[in-house]
């Protein structure tokens, strides 16, 4: 047990001296649970395809006329075979489709895996606001309801109306509303982006070059956003930045 520990660690101590590491780490964190989810949907179709054979059977039953049965109760009981029949089609169909999304999911992913190594990550960062890490990257489980929930950037705590300052140099892309975000910007770094969120004021307009620590914004209230995506896959992959400040001590 104090084996596998102690490996958990040094991997966890390899992966936050290495962008690199880190990123190959998540993709292939990604990859297993898209396989086991790929598992659990081929599980749920040989139970299906078992259980229709047994249905098939009993539809079948169902359109054979009794002998002296009237017209009306003839076409009741074809009409409920072809729900049957029906019905299991299409449950078929959407796991069937399911299936097909998670296996390009998994073509996607071991795409992005062997691009890693050419991929140029960011190799350190400027905290972009003054305060304590609140909520960190990574899966949590909600307190109330017990769901694990993926959180794919950081949460600060920070002071009414805190100065916020760009982690990186860069262009910035988009300023304004972001869906659950409040306002923020979201930064073109080259190889890949940052996003700040929970942004009262914007200081900073689209097409404005900036550079590592310069002011973009303030803090909307007690909480500033960050989020950075490398150039993989669409819309790119989230990494985990706080290790980043780490190097830039």
């Amino acid at each position: 047990m104090w084996r596998a520990s102690l490996v958990a660690v040094l991997v966890a101590r390899a992966a936050a001296a290495d962008p690199q590491a880190t990123l190959g780490h998540q993709l292939a964190e990604e990859r297993d649970a898209i396989d086991r989810a790929i598992a659990q949907v081929d599980e749920k179709l040989v139970a299906i395809d078992t259980a229709r054979t047994h249905r098939l059977a009993a539809a079948y039953r169902l359109l054979r006329a009794a002998p002296g049965e009237d017209r009306m109760s003839t076409a009741r009981r074809r009409a409920a075979a072809r729900l049957l029949i029906d019905r299991d089609l299409a449950e078929r169909g959407l796991l069937a489709e399911e299936v097909g999304q998670l296996r390009g999911a998994a073509k996607r992913t071991a795409a992005a895996a062997a691009r890693v190594p050419q991929i140029e990550l960011p190799v350190d960062l400027a905290r972009p606001v003054k305060g304590s890490i609140e909520r960190r990257f990574g899966t949590i489980e909600h307190e109330r309801s017990k769901t694990v929930l993926a959180r794919r950037g950081l949460d600060f705590d920070v002071e009414p109306r805190a100065v916020v300052v760009a982690p990186a140099g860069g262009v910035v892309r988009y300023a304004g509303p972001i869906r659950g975000l409040e306002s923020g910007l979201i930064i073109d770094h080259g190889s890949y982006l940052s996003v700040l969120g929970k942004l009262g004021e914007l200081a900073v307009p689209v097409g404005a070059t900036v550079q590592r620590g310069d002011r973009v914004g303030r803090a909307a209230r007690h909480r500033v956003y960050l989020e950075v995506r490398v150039e993989l896959g669409p819309g790119g992959l989230p990494i985990d930045p706080e290790p980043l400040f780490e190097r830039s001590r």
